[in-house]
Parts: structure tokens; C-alpha cells; sequence
């Protein structure tokens, strides 16, 4: 069962090395069409929540808010605002929950070299038993100072604020604390791995962008499996939240993941249910799209409904931050090329894989596959 839900789910394979177009490729399947098409829009979220087990609040609450404005049966586009502070808070939890879990879980065990740390998250409050979930935001900030950062939070986000580059690099060095000692023999070799390019910027303003990536979505063949931009494939991430006072560029792989840390720490803050934004908007009756800031960057839900009271799904589109940062022809895919081919790539192919964060499991290609699919040697597959 496990292995059925693993092929399910897609994996990406990665080649450093490989010519353009070849550097990475994805088996995640596009279930998301064959799923809601004739189903009772009713049941759309729960079903888009199970099925997307990762991030499964954001998604679910994403088609809520899509389902919701395209029942609206607006005549014109306008901006819903059917976000109450209760969802604010509730994504805000389900996102400090994801982003400990990347930190704490996934990067011990896919950072190269890291597997000695597999006590990270013991004792985090957002896992007890006890108290309500505000309670547990409130105790997390200590639980952080003491585990993970050697300081308080908010000194640790003063030190960044004041010097981005070094204050991350040195705490790193220092080693303070069960993080930084886990990042400290990571920070040379991620500093070394460029991973800089254009960044998706929808929401500086959505009402005037949105419904033109929603009719993409809907009329573009293949285009939530392969989005695009004005002719690139930016990415987005954590380092792409619209509310972040100091935006700073990332250059490389290490850049990435301090832009996580940093994700964390704003949304442990007292006002962090306020750092992630989400919208949606009503595109004309039976038509809606809602948008979220999630852990791995900026999800987009677009529905179209059918029926007297637009009770069914005609059509249902998603497109996730993996699709923009996994890209055959994105950033990542243009940091894997620039890689030398071969095994002793694989530890930096591992680590830019780990700081774009993939919602699927990654691995190398290995030396059969390379021959397999004609990038032995300088080929390259089409469909790659």
C-alpha cells in the first residue's frame, strides 16, 4: 500500500550535469482534473486535502475559498474577502507546523552529511498533547531559543534584519544551538551553489494579474504541470512572501534555506498569523480562483461550476509551487546544469534540491537511467 501511495505521488529525478531541459524529471501525475470532474463541489476540499498530504490545510482551504467565490455568480472580477482571522490563525499553525518539519525532519535526513541530527524536534510544543493551539504558539518561541537558535527569536531576526548575508553565516559558524550545529558543516557548500533567478510576483497586485494565470490555467494545455511568466519560469518560495518588510534576493542554495528559518521565526512571531497573505477572486458566474501562501511558495486553486445552483464541477485546475520550482526549464533545472556530471555532483545536486523543497520524493539519476533516456554522453530525451 505504502509503495502505491509513493507511485501516486511522483517522484523527481535529477541529473546533474544534464543538457537544458534535461536536468530534472517529474513523474507527479496530474490527478486533480480526473478527480473533481462531476463531483459535488461540496466535496472538492476534503477530497483535494487527502490527496495533497503535504500542505493537505492549505489546499483544502484554498478550494474552499475557490468553490465559494465561484457560487458566488459574480457578473464582473472582484476580490473576495472571505478570510476571517480564525483561518488566519488555523493556516498560520498548519504552516509553522510544515516549516518544522522541512527544518526538522526532512533536512536531517537529505542534507548530505546531516543524518547525525535526528533529535530536532523533541519537546516542540506544537506537538503536545496539551493546551489549544494558541496556547502552543505561545511556548514555541522558548522551545526555539533553547533547541534550536541559542537566542531568542526576535535577537536572532534582529541580526539578520541588520546584516543578511553575515548574521545567518555566523550564528551558523558559532554552532548555538541543535540547528545551527546541524547547518554549520552544511553553510560552505550551500554558499558555494548559485541558484539565483526571477522570482514570481503576482500579488504586489492580484486583481490584475490573477485572472489572467487563471485563464491560462483553464485554457492551456498542460500548463499547471509546466507554468510560465512573460516568456521564464520564476520561482517562489519562502523567500517570495508579499508582506516581507526586507525582501532580500537569493543567490544561492544556502540563501534558500536561511529564507525558511527566517519564514519560521516570522510566523512564531506574536503577529505572524499576518505574514502569510491569501485571496481569492470571482471571475464571473460559476467561475472563482483563491490563492495561498503556503510553505513551499504560492498555491493557486481555479474552478469552474456547472448546475442550476453551481453544485458540480465542471472543471478544476491547481497549480503548486513544486510545478514552478521543479521545472524542466526553472531555476533549479538551470543550477543542476551548471553541476559537473557524475556521482560527484550528487551531494550538490542534493542539497539545491533540499533548499527549493520539493513536495515529492527527489533522487539521482542513476548511470542506467542517464543512458536510458539518451543524456549519456550529451543527449537528451525530449520529454524530459
Amino acid at each position: 500500500m505504502a509503495l502505491d501511495a509513493e507511485r501516486l505521488a511522483g517522484e523527481m529525478l535529477l541529473r546533474p550535469g544534464a543538457p537544458a531541459g534535461a536536468a530534472i524529471h517529474s513523474s507527479r501525475p496530474d490527478l486533480v482534473p480526473r478527480l473533481t470532474t462531476g463531483r459535488a463541489a461540496a466535496e472538492v476540499p476534503a477530497l483535494l486535502g487527502a490527496v495533497f498530504t503535504l500542505c493537505s490545510h492549505a489546499h483544502r482551504w484554498t478550494a474552499e475559498r475557490a468553490i465559494a467565490q465561484a457560487q458566488a455568480q459574480a457578473g464582473a472580477p472582484g476580490q473576495g474577502s472571505n478570510v476571517t482571522e480564525a483561518d488566519r490563525q488555523a493556516h498560520r499553525v498548519a504552516t509553522v507546523r510544515e516549516q518544522l518539519l522541512r527544518l526538522g525532519h526532512d533536512w536531517p535526513r537529505l542534507l548530505p552529511g546531516a543524518t547525525g541530527h535526528t533529535h530536532l524536534l523533541q519537546g516542540c510544543p506544537l506537538w503536545a498533547r496539551e493546551g489549544s493551539d494558541a496556547q502552543r504558539l505561545v511556548q514555541l518561541p522558548e522551545w526555539l531559543a533553547k533547541r534550536w537558535l541559542g537566542s531568542t527569536p526576535a535577537a536572532w531576526l534582529q541580526a539578520y534584519e541588520t546584516a543578511p548575508a553575515e548574521g545567518p553565516a555566523c550564528w551558523a559558524q558559532a554552532g548555538q544551538g541543535a540547528l545551527a550545529a546541524m547547518l554549520q558543516p552544511q553553510r560552505a557548500a550551500c554558499q558555494a551553489l548559485p541558484a539565483a533567478g526571477p522570482v514570481l510576483n503576482l500579488l504586489a497586485d492580484p486583481v490584475r494579474h490573477m485572472p489572467a494565470l487563471a485563464a491560462r490555467m483553464a485554457g492551456e494545455a498542460n500548463f499547471c504541470a509546466r507554468p510560465h511568466s512573460l516568456g521564464s519560469v520564476p520561482d517562489t518560495g519562502p523567500w517570495t512572501r508579499i508582506n516581507d518588510p526586507h525582501p532580500r534576493t537569493v543567490l544561492t542554495a544556502w540563501d534558500r534555506l536561511v529564507a525558511r528559518l527566517v519564514d519560521l521565526l516570522r510566523l512564531a512571531a506574536a503577529d505572524g498569523a499576518r505574514w502569510l497573505q491569501a485571496g481569492a477572486l470571482a471571475l464571473g458566474a460559476g467561475e472563482g480562483m483563491a490563492w495561498t501562501e503556503m510553505a513551499r511558495g504560492l498555491l493557486v486553486h481555479w474552478v469552474r461550476l456547472e448546475g442550476a445552483a453551481f453544485e458540480r464541477v465542471a472543471a478544476y485546475r491547481v497549480l503548486a509551487p513544486t510545478e514552478w520550482n521543479f521545472h524542466p526549464q526553472g531555476v533549479l533545472a538551470r543550477a543542476l546544469q551548471a553541476l559537473p556530471s557524475g556521482p560527484a555532483a550528487h551531494d550538490a545536486a542534493a542539497r539545491l534540491a533540499v533548499s527549493f523543497d520539493p513536495c515529492v520524493r527527489f533522487r539521482m539519476a542513476s548511470e542506467g537511467e542517464l543512458r536510458e533516456d539518451g543524456v549519456h554522453s550529451g543527449g537528451v530525451n525530449s520529454d524530459a
